[in-house]
């Protein structure tokens, strides 16, 4: 699932590029979740309560709150370097204002269907490339691990515990509601000390779930019900994979 956010004070518009968008999804085989804002004082609220995308498109002339200050509220506040943004525009005189807000593109209104399929591609991509690998900080140096050698990452006294093929173990500081952000939609959160690789699950129950190294990691009261969705959707997509 691919989740785009749209802000612009232009309802019409908002409809417009959504149906845009989604008519794309069967040509480019991703599947797009899609919120829709009409000033940037109520996209940045809902941003400060936890929710993610891969993509939102900016219209940069909102009344209030305007896009390149909801940008720079991405970027600065909120930490976040793998949001892309694209901003929109009936004026092309941005240019310069944009720079630091590190935009993947910025399209003129109307919105043609080449430049905005052109644009969903080159987003899905980048983050096709930067999910297939995990960076975490050790010793003063950064380190880079494909995701797909990972099995899971437990948390213990501040630190977190990276459990990888080979029964091999990387150890880190960090907490995992920052490390989850890094990693694809294979990886779940099961409990507050517990992010799983669902790829090297051997067996799920209602309170364990059981991994192919033979660890039995438990599964929290509050991550039950998300989780058993989250299995039966993987599940699904998995099989509509063969």
């Amino acid at each position: 699932m691919y989740r785009i956010g749209i802000c612009d004070d232009d309802k019409i518009l908002c409809s417009v590029l959504e149906e845009q968008i989604y008519a794309l999804e069967e040509e480019l085989k991703e599947r797009f979740e899609i919120e829709v804002w009409y000033s940037g004082e109520t996209i940045q609220d809902d941003l400060e309560k936890g929710m993610q995308f891969d993509l939102v498109f900016l219209d940069i002339e909102l009344v209030q709150k305007n896009g390149i200050e909801v940008g720079r509220f991405i970027r600065g506040d909120m930490e976040d370097i793998k949001t892309h943004i694209v901003y929109i525009s009936s004026k092309q005189d941005y240019a310069m204002k944009l720079f630091k807000t590190q935009p993947l593109d910025f399209l003129i209104k109307p919105i043609k269907n080449e430049q905005l399929k052109e644009v969903l591609e080159r987003s899905i991509c980048q983050n096709k490339v930067a999910l297939s690998y995990f960076e975490y900080q050790k010793g003063g140096a950064v380190h880079r691990i494909p995701v797909e050698e990972i099995i899971y990452f437990m948390s213990m006294n501040k630190k977190i515990i990276m459990k990888l093929k080979k029964n091999e173990t990387e150890e880190f500081y960090g907490k995992l509601k920052d490390t989850i952000k890094q990693l694809p939609s294979s990886f779940m959160m099961i409990h507050q000390s517990y992010v799983i690789n669902q790829q090297y699950v051997y067996e799920y129950s209602y309170e364990n779930v059981k991994m192919m190294d033979g660890a039995i990691l438990s599964i929290s009261k509050p991550y039950r019900k998300e989780v058993r969705s989250r299995v039966r959707q993987y599940q699904k997509e998995k099989i509509n994979q063969l």
